[in-house]
């Protein structure tokens, strides 16, 4: 799988999941998985780095900063 297909995927994963760590965005994406966990960080990273109005860390986790849009009822 090529850079660019690898980010558009993780960043899929991320958005879907509104955050999480790069083990939990890892782990929710489809099978075969043909990189690791540390592909998935550095992909991440890059995002947060590249799209810093969209994402950003916080600890271990990585957030979209959109993510209120799957959090009704929360603050």
């Amino acid at each position: 799988m090529d850079d660019r297909a690898r980010y558009e995927t993780v960043k899929s994963r991320l958005r879907a999941m509104g955050e999480g760590t790069a083990q939990q965005v890892h782990d929710a994406m489809m099978d075969p998985n043909p990189y690791s966990v540390r592909e998935v960080e550095s992909t991440l990273d890059e995002m947060v780095l590249s799209e810093a109005g969209e994402f950003e860390r916080v600890g271990d986790s990585y957030l979209w900063k959109k993510s209120y849009r799957f959090r009704m009822g929360t603050e």
